[in-house]
Order: structure tokens, then sequence, then C-alpha cells
């Protein structure tokens, strides 16, 4: 319902009048006891972030050399599907390299390992980790059918507690298509243990979308995707558009208190998987995710 309102509030999506509008949201928040005060407020701050001075950049990679900087970052490497069904191989350097202050992941129609694909994903994993800040990419986003990258946190204590227990926070995702709106589109999550479940493994996720301004691809040109979090909310944006915010409770229940631990960043660029669906004959090879830097900056003193 909150996703729906959000959307319908900043962007008409469906084309509907301004009044047919408010209708369906009253009449929903009617019926599910929603907040519109709520929604109205999370859509109401346009411009993104504030306070820039309260800012101090504590960590980054402007991806100025020749080589990746392995004090910074590690390869995760292999094809096991990677719990979503991906069909790429994720190799140790093969798929990445840096040309003119750029760090560019390209995923090629290659076979290795017994997979069809080829990509790479990359990550701070015990490297560096974070708990709350301004988190950022700058990054020009591949298209097409079947490809899905990513810009995305885990939690730094998943080899003890496992995932869902570790938390996720997803600043970009964006699922491919050779036309159409997906490619004009961007996803983030959160997703956390739900601990009134009896399985362990089950999973509660709260998910938001942005639409490029005037249906514009996102590999048109380069873009900032962030996220400001802090002990009581993550807050999500593009450039300097705001579109989705989450509250952490102060009691940390119902698995919100993972989001009050360290974590790591990942960069990928998948093929394929439960998401997207497979590459068709209309995508062409190889697929270039393009970043420009990634910044991790925390409050001042």
């Amino acid at each position: 319902m909150k996703l729906l309102t959000r959307a319908l509030i900043s962007r008409n999506l469906l084309g509907i009048s301004t009044s047919s509008i408010v209708a369906m949201i009253l009449i929903s928040l009617f019926i599910n006891g929603c907040s519109l005060i709520d929604n109205i407020q999370e859509q109401s701050l346009s411009v993104f972030p504030e306070k820039e001075d309260s800012w101090k950049l504590v960590w980054s990679d402007e991806f100025n050399r020749n080589n990746m900087d392995m004090s910074k970052w590690t390869f995760d490497v292999g094809g096991d599907g990677w719990g979503n069904k991906e069909l790429q191989y994720y190799t140790d350097a093969a798929n990445i390299k840096l040309l003119d202050g750029k760090l560019i992941i390209e995923a090629k129609k290659m076979r290795f390992g017994g997979n069809e694909f080829t990509s790479a994903r990359i990550s701070t994993r015990g490297k560096a980790s974070w708990t709350y800040g301004k988190i950022e990419a700058k990054i020009k986003l591949p298209y097409g059918q079947g490809i899905w990258p990513a810009f995305w946190m885990l939690g730094e204590n998943i080899d003890s507690v496992g995932y869902p227990n570790c938390g996720e926070i997803d600043i970009m995702e964006m699922v491919g298509s050779t036309d159409g709106a997906e490619n004009a589109t961007v996803w983030s999550s959160l997703h956390r243990p739900d601990q009134s479940a009896t399985e362990s493994d089950k999973t509660q996720s709260e998910t938001a979308f942005y639409k490029n301004n005037h249906g514009n691809w996102f590999n048109d040109d380069y873009h900032i995707f962030g996220i400001v979090w802090s002990s009581g909310q993550i807050q999500f944006y593009v450039d300097d558009h705001l579109y989705n915010k989450v509250r952490i409770p102060i009691s940390g229940k119902d698995g919100y208190s993972v989001f009050r631990e360290p974590f790591f960043i990942i960069l990928n660029l998948a093929v394929g998987g439960t998401w997207p669906g497979s590459p068709d004959p209309t995508t062409d090879w190889p697929k270039q995710m393009e970043v420009d830097w990634v910044r991790v900056y925390q409050q001042s003193d």
C-alpha cells in the first residue's frame, strides 16, 4: 500500500487524473488504516541530501589507478547461481578493468566454469565496513534483457549469523530490458529476518522504485545512487532526489536491529536470475557497468 501511494503521488505512473488519484488513495487509506500524512511527508523532501558541510569523507575509491586497489576490494568468485539462479560465473579479474578513471565491470557471453556467461562482483568484505553514514556511487548502468546491475550492502556478520540474519541494504538495482520503462527505473530494498516465522531463513522486505525524469534510460549518463543511514532511518536517493525512507524502530524489533550493525559494500553485474529472467537474442554483448567513484561519509563531530 505505501509503495502504491508513494508512486501515485510522486509520478502519476498510471496516467490517471489527480482527483481520481486522491480518491483512490483516500479509499485505500480508509480500508487499510494507513497514514496519508506519512507518505506525503516522505515525498515532500524532493532535494537531497541536506547539510553537506556536516559530512566527512572517511573512505572512497576514485579508480584513478591502472589496477584495482586490493587493499580496499576483494573479488567474489564462483558460478553457483548466488541464491538467485544467476547464469554468470564471477571471475577474479578477467571481467574488471580500469580505464580513464572509471571502474568497468564487464559481462560477457563466454562459457567458463560450467556457466554460459562471465562477469564480476567486488566487495569491501574483510577490508572495510560501516555503521551509518552517507554511502553513494556514481554509475552508468547497462541495459538489455537479463542484465541485473547492483550496488548494495550486506551485514559484516554474515559468516556467523547467515542470511537473512545479517541484513541487506540494496542501494540500487536495475532489471534491464531491450526497451521500455525497466531501463529508466531503479529499485531499492531493505531485507531483514522475519522473526515471526518458524523457519530461520524467512525474510521481511521493504522495496521502492524511482523512475528517471522523462523516462530517460539510466545508460544515457552517470547518476549518483546513495543512502543516508542513521540509527532511526535509511533514506534512498538518486542524484538529488529522495524517493524512499524506511524508519527503523527504536526498539529494533521485527528484525530491524540488523540495521544498527556494520555493513560492507558490493558492486556486481549479474546475468539472468529469478528477477530479470534470462538474456534473449535481443541482448547484445558485452555489457558494461561503469563506476566513476564510490564514497562513504560519516557525520563530523
